[in-house]
């Protein structure tokens, strides 16, 4: 015979069953609340996240606990039904009774639910750490949990340490915008009181009538009917709020709802909290990056090479400087032992140098050296100057971190002033000193080996020399000639002409050369006729000297202009052509310190000299006789 169950039985089978899970969501529910409230907050392993899914997991086993429980109900409902009439009166607590399961069975499931959205809202926070991105989130969940109308996010300014617009959005998941939330009729108060307390806000009743919140003109003047808000706290600092109302629905949240929306406010707070350490973390790099930039350009930018190493004399800094100075690719020294780095270039002694100051770096001394000597890769047999510093270098703390060497590569100053000191031993007994400054400034303008170029030549001559010898003791002529001579350099060097030889008792001088003169011509004969007016002057002071005279002659054409003489012996700058020779020719057919123009001088400064007629000059060695003028005077 087959025995029956009895439904009693069934019943606290149920029961039980219902037990063991009441009590292991409860406890898995007091684990949950201990992980949202920051017991693993500082972990690296996010364990709130873990334990939202085990949660999860234990609602959907109970889950199916459930389904078996409803199926059992079944069989006892179906046999309960089939008793007799006898069994009537216990039906009724039976059915008291699956009403109770059926109520627990919901509650467990909104139970499930809410651990639900809260292992979701945790999830989606994680997803991202770029703080705009993270404030909507925080505001899309807010708002879709507690169905709010519209839920404002405030942080408070660190400086200011008054709370400040984050993010706005309405239950539709539109912005509102930073302007509009200027004119926006919230409760300004109730977030300022959440912020200063700690402590939520919550309205049970129709806000309008809630006693708590009297004396807040705010919510009478605007006609708000649900308020919420809770406090975005982490690491102990409170950093802003969460406010959702409703202008429309009294009584739309409850404690339930207050409830989640702190335990939301917590996994926000801390994800705020790291979107903002990350930001601040990227600024950092953004800095380091532009400093490190920064440093780069000067480094690349500046002449001097410079190179440093860490306390072990590993290689650290490498400019293009450096590279360029040393023949060396940067890439190659980087992070290597500068003995390593180096090793090919012993001979110009920067690895002793350095060795020395790692020794000494106690001391913190620059050590500095000059050195002449030959770099492989460099021009061939090319003497490079190269001036050393090393200085120690040190951290805040004042400990040695290493050494900065900084290469001055002198060679190019050498020869510039090797070049200056040639060009001043050949010109400045030739030329004006500024003329001898201007060709230092500019030796690119200077041609000494030698250029054809067009010129004007002035020659001068006294006239009664071998009168003079006879009549005076050498000495005496010698003197008087030095004078006269003078007195006409003056006036050559005033027109910043370059002397280029005295031939006994002659001046021989060049114009726009070495330096171009695109006014040559006149500058010739300005000069020629300062020397005549000069030379005059000092016979009328010194009337003895009245029977000495000169001859001057100025032509213009094409010349040779250069150096003349042996290579690192005497040289003399100078012109060679049939120009100097027809202006010779014209002083040697003049006298009585008169001028002579040849034609071509004559037609470049017509419009400033005032001269005779045009005459034919037959001179020597000229097949064709010469157009010359005599110079009366300046316009």
């Amino acid at each position: 015979m087959v025995s029956m169950k009895n439904p009693d039985d069934d019943i606290r089978m149920i029961s039980d069953a219902l037990r063991r899970i009441s009590s292991s969501l409860h406890e898995h529910t007091r684990k949950l609340e201990v992980a949202v409230e920051g017991k693993y907050v500082n972990e690296g392993g996010d364990p709130r996240v873990r334990l939202l899914s085990d949660a999860l997991h234990v609602s959907q086993a109970a889950d199916m606990e459930l389904g078996r429980i409803r199926q059992t109900l079944h069989r006892v409902f179906q046999t309960v039904q089939g008793q007799d009439a006898r069994l009537q009166s216990p039906t009724g607590a039976f059915e008291r009774e699956r009403e109770d399961l059926t109520k627990s069975i919901s509650h467990l499931k909104q139970e499930r639910n809410e651990l639900e959205t809260l292992y979701e809202i945790g999830r989606t926070l994680n997803s991202t750490l770029q703080l705009d991105e993270v404030l909507r989130l925080v505001m899309d969940q807010v708002i879709e949990f507690v169905k709010a109308e519209r839920g404002f996010l405030m942080l408070v300014n660190l400086e200011t340490d008054e709370p400040e617009f984050a993010m706005a959005r309405d239950k539709n998941a539109h912005v509102i915008s930073e302007s509009a939330f200027a004119t926006a009729q919230i409760s300004r108060n109730t977030v300022k009181r959440v912020i200063r307390t700690r402590e939520p806000v919550l309205t049970t009743n129709d806000a309008l009538s809630d006693n708590a919140l009297k004396g807040q003109e705010s919510i009478m003047t605007y006609g708000i009917r649900s308020i919420m808000c809770a406090p975005l706290v982490v690491r102990n600092n409170c950093i802003g709020a969460v406010y959702v109302d409703s202008r429309f629905t009294a009584r739309l949240f409850n404690p339930k709802h207050l409830e989640m929306l702190l335990a939301f406010c917590n996994q926000g707070a801390i994800a705020i909290d790291n979107a903002r350490l990350f930001a601040d973390l990227n600024k950092a790099i953004r800095k380091v990056r532009e400093d490190k930039q920064y440093m780069d350009n000067i480094f690349a930018s500046i002449a001097n090479g410079v190179i440093t190493t860490d306390a072990s004399g590993i290689i650290t800094t490498f400019n293009a400087a450096a590279s360029i100075i040393l023949r060396l690719n940067p890439n190659q020294a980087r992070n290597k032992h500068y003995q390593e780095a180096l090793k090919d270039l012993r001979q110009i002694g920067i690895i002793d140098m350095l060795q020395i100051a790692q020794t000494q770096h106690e001391h913190g001394t620059i050590v500095n050296q000059a050195v002449d000597c030959m770099i492989p890769g460099r021009e061939q047999e090319e003497i490079v100057n190269l001036n050393y510093y090393v200085n120690s270098l040190r951290d805040p703390q004042g400990a040695y971190i290493g050494m900065a060497l900084v290469i001055d590569d002198r060679t190019e100053l050498k020869r510039s002033e090797a070049r200056a000191k040639q060009v001043r031993r050949i010109f400045e007994r030739y030329v004006h000193p500024n003329v001898v400054e201007q060709l230092i400034r500019d030796p690119m303008a200077l041609k000494l080996g030698g250029e054809t170029k067009e010129i004007s030549v002035v020659f001068a001559d006294i006239r009664g020399y071998t009168r003079l010898s006879e009549s005076k003791a050498p000495e005496e002529v010698m003197n008087l000639i030095n004078r006269y001579l003078k007195i006409m350099c003056e006036a050559i060097w005033e027109e910043e002409g370059t002397l280029t030889a005295f031939q006994g008792d002659a001046l021989m001088a060049i114009f726009n050369a070495p330096l171009p003169q695109n006014d040559h011509a006149l500058r010739a004969v300005r000069a020629a006729w300062k020397m005549r007016m000069a030379v005059q002057e000092y016979q009328y002071v010194h009337p003895q000297e009245a029977d000495v005279s000169f001859g001057i002659g100025v032509n213009t054409g094409l010349a040779t202009v250069g150096n003349v003489g042996a290579q690192e012996r005497i040289q003399n700058y100078t012109a060679i052509g049939d120009v100097v020779n027809v202006a010779s020719r014209l002083q040697n057919n003049v006298g009585d310190n008169n001028i002579l123009l040849n034609e071509p001088t004559y037609r470049q400064v017509y419009a400033y000299v005032q001269a005779g007629p045009a005459f034919a000059l037959t001179v020597k060695n000229k097949s064709q006789p010469l157009t010359a003028r005599y110079m009366i005077g300046l316009l």
